[in-house]
């Protein structure tokens, strides 16, 4: 469902940013960046696997500690705090969310987030860009952006944008323009 409504809201603020006559093409460029920012910031899951730890830059494979729910060395049983998949391209903070272009590197050659943009509390999670906010919080999901907002609530939302409503309730799907 939030695939669904993040879909919408990519369309809609693609659209708005290609309606925009000043700046369009750096528009389009920046709205496509911001997509692949939040189509991947579904629920947060470790994916087990074969990664690369950040931290001492070996390969290792991931797993899910049952208990954390956060990503562990299958034979150490140590948390891995940032691992890097070779195959995708993607860094992965613990609990498994995508977080590329979200760390900054400190002189010691240590990884942490960026907290001007990414701010994780247990299940919460904010993200900011330069023009857009999301949250996560359980089943919950809001995104503001100065064309649309958003908002997810287990298999019900609403996507409000410039011209369009729309609003999935009870499995039904109603669309206003505006």
């Amino acid at each position: 469902m939030k695939k669904i409504f993040l879909g919408m809201a990519t369309v809609a603020l693609l659209a708005t940013a290609c309606n925009n006559n000043k700046n369009a093409e750096e528009s389009a460029d920046t709205m496509a960046h911001d997509h692949d920012a939040m189509t991947s910031m579904d629920k947060p899951e470790v994916r087990e696997g074969e990664y690369v730890n950040l931290a001492s830059g070996e390969k290792v494979n991931i797993v899910r500690d049952p208990e954390t729910g956060i990503a562990v060395d299958s034979k150490t049983q140590l948390p891995v705090e940032f691992y890097y998949d070779p195959v995708s391209l993607d860094t992965m903070y613990q609990n498994g969310m995508v977080v590329n272009s979200m760390l900054i590197k400190e002189k010691e050659g240590k990884y942490r987030l960026n907290d001007t943009k990414i701010k994780i509390d247990g299940d919460e999670i904010k993200v900011k860009t330069d023009s857009s906010k999301l949250k996560i919080d359980g089943d919950e999901m809001k995104m503001k952006s100065p064309d649309s907002k958003m908002k997810v609530d287990g298999e019900d939302g609403k996507l409000k944008t410039d011209d369009t409503k729309i609003k999935v309730e009870d499995g039904e799907t109603k669309v206003k323009s505006r």
